[in-house]
């Protein structure tokens, strides 16, 4: 699984602005395939320069 993109939404249940952050997981072997509807829908996407973005399994 690897980073893709965030992208800010409006929340509606508290209406707060929210950056959502997209992780994908490609089953097929093709890791340069990005899905790519939440920054054709998003106009505030972008791709977080942080030094390391960890992610949690349960």
């Amino acid at each position: 699984m690897k980073y893709c993109c965030s992208y800010e939404e409006q929340w509606k249940p508290k209406d707060r602005l929210v950056i959502f952050r997209m992780y994908q997981r490609n089953f097929d072997g093709y890791e340069e395939c990005v899905y790519k509807e939440y920054g054709n829908r998003y106009p505030d996407h972008f791709i977080e320069e942080t030094a390391e973005i960890l992610l949690v399994r349960e």
